[in-house]
């Protein structure tokens, strides 16, 4: 009975032991927790501080309000999704081009994209996906600038390694080498990936650490490391190659690479870095060592998402251009490879047309070659004040008119009793030009129009136009011109954004447009899409979106004329 009577106590000794270990692990773990969410608390708002992001304004800064100040949130406030659910906008972005036809409204979707918010409504997985989209988003429309911004204030974890290594690329392209060697030598103790140990030896190297480096390229390459374009830029940065051999790897070139060669003052060729995302492309043209074709591509690639100035361009085709070449032989070049370099040809081709009408009309068809483009609002700088050298008398009357049309169209607000300028501009209260009308054949555009609050002129005598009328007059080609045909899921999107604008629902109607216009040109817009997207914009309250959209479709609408 002892015996038993000491096993029972022994028991209950053992378990009370136990008890005791779990509460004391139990407490350890709970503090260490609670550690490290102050840990990440601190390191997320020093991040945000470090940036000069002002999501301090918000209750409660999370990952889902992640963002920075923008015009958008001038407009709409840091209630920016209106309580709308974070699945259901990662569907209405996933839906999205990266790229839309439509500059202006790429560039409002870029300041969305990035404005600080109060996260949408949703759980904890599906905000980090609303986050994780929201960068893509930006990655993809090249916006590194506010990429960066962004990602600097991720905290740390293997869900955000891919933006962490785009952050240490830009850094380096950008020549911010301290603050990128910095984090990368802390970074490359413990990630044993071949990028972590290439930058550490890229670092080691620009610090005169030679056998450092060394040692750590050869304990890479023990362990299978093999890149050939790195190793000999490595070796070359202590001249012990004199030829690099790269013709046949170029699609293998790295941004890491490619900061090696402008470190050794290599010539960076356009063909080395074509292959690169356009989340690379504004970093790129900081570099020093680009050979003028290099440019030349690179901004051209900007172009497509981006305003540039015309003097930049003008000083970039100066640098590529070939010479004094044939206009016909340039554009046709152009026309079969719309790239930068075809592009400064045809330009500068043009500059060396010494008689006037022939400059005139070569200038007339690049334009409306590249309003065909999208490209309206990057060249008419660029070749209008060309034309405004020419002497107008040297011209013939309709040159003069046609040039006319473009000064008029470049900047239509400037021309208020303009009735060529208030068709563009849709004009509520003006009175349309039938002249156009009749000149072009364009009946299908007096009910548009008319729906947009243009005026009929009084002058018009239908009945005397109706007993000369011809089936040939409205062909499908002409009517196509101004109306595209019946689709069903354009009506259904036409729509759904007027009911998101008669809700006030204002992001869901600016992502439905942007849906409506995708990435198709201009030219083939449908207007009377056009006449919903205005009213709906005005009744949300973006006047401003509205009129610069509408200049922007009806300018590559009426050009072509």
């Amino acid at each position: 009975m002892k015996k038993l009577n000491n096993y029972n106590f022994s028991k209950k000794l053992l378990i009370s032991l136990l008890c005791y270990c779990i509460l004391f692990y139990w407490c350890i773990h709970e503090k260490t927790s609670h550690a490290q969410t102050n840990n990440l608390n601190k390191e997320f708002s020093s991040n945000i501080e470090n940036t000069g992001i002002k999501v301090s304004k918000l209750a409660k800064p999370s990952l889902g309000s992640l963002g920075i100040k923008t015009d958008v949130n001038n407009l709409m406030g840091l209630n920016i999704w209106q309580n709308m659910k974070a699945e259901e906008i990662i569907e209405h972005l996933n839906y999205l081009p990266d790229i839309l036809a439509s500059k202006h409204l790429q560039i409002f979707l870029n300041n969305l994209y990035v404005s600080t918010s109060v996260p949408p409504q949703g759980e904890s997985k599906q905000i980090l996906k609303f986050l994780e989209t929201r960068l893509f988003k930006i990655k993809n429309s090249g916006q590194s600038k506010n990429l960066y911004r962004l990602v600097t204030q991720l905290p740390k974890g293997n869900r955000w390694n891919i933006w962490r290594k785009w952050q240490i690329e830009y850094e380096l392209i950008n020549r911010q080498d301290e603050k990128a060697c910095q984090y990368i030598k802390e970074e490359s103790k413990a990630n044993l990936k071949n990028f972590w140990q290439m930058a550490r030896i890229f670092c080691l190297s620009i610090e005169g650490k030679r056998d450092q480096s060394e040692f750590i390229l050869d304990l890479i390459k023990s362990r299978g490391f093999n890149d050939e374009i790195f190793e000999d830029l490595f070796q070359s940065i202590y001249s012990e190659v004199n030829v690099l051999n790269i013709q046949n790897k170029k699609n293998k070139i790295q941004p890491l690479h490619i900061v090696m060669m402008d470190t050794l003052k290599i010539p960076i060729k356009a063909n080395y870095i074509a292959h690169l995302g356009i989340e690379y492309t504004d970093s790129l043209l900081t570099l020093n060592y680009l050979t003028s074709k290099a440019r030349s591509f690179l901004l051209d690639k900007q172009l497509n998402y981006d305003f540039v100035s015309t003097e930049e361009i003008i000083e970039n085709y100066k640098s590529v251009a070939e010479g004094n070449i044939d206009f016909e032989k340039s554009f046709s070049n152009f026309v079969d490879n719309p790239n930068g370099y075809n592009r400064a040809n045809v330009w500068l081709s043009i500059i060396n047309i010494n008689d006037n009408i022939k400059k005139a009309k070569s200038i007339l068809k690049m334009i409306k070659s590249e309003t065909n483009n999208g490209r309206f609002n990057d060249v008419i700088g660029l070749y209008l004040s060309l034309l405004n050298e020419i002497d107008s008398s040297s011209l013939t009357q309709e040159l003069n008119q046609s040039i006319e049309k473009l000064r008029v169209s470049s900047e239509p607000d400037m021309y208020p009793n303009n009735n060529f300028a208030n068709i563009i501009l849709l004009a509520e209260g003006k009175t349309w030009d039938f002249r156009l009308i009749l000149q072009e054949n364009a009946w299908p555009l007096i009910p548009i129009i008319e729906k947009a609050g243009m005026i009929e002129p009084n002058s018009i005598d239908w009945i005397n136009y109706l007993k000369n009328a011809k089936d040939t007059d409205l062909e499908k080609d002409i009517y196509l011109k101004w109306e595209s045909n019946y689709n069903f899921k354009k009506f259904i999107l036409n729509k759904s954004i007027k009911n998101s604008a008669k809700t006030n629902n204002k992001i869901l109607t600016v992502l439905l447009i942007a849906r409506l216009i995708g990435d198709n040109p201009l030219v083939d817009f449908d207007l009377n899409s056009l006449v919903v997207i205005r009213d709906s914009l005005k009744l949300i309250g973006l006047d401003n979106l509205s009129k610069i959209i509408t200049q922007e479709i009806m300018t590559a609408k009426i050009v072509n004329l």
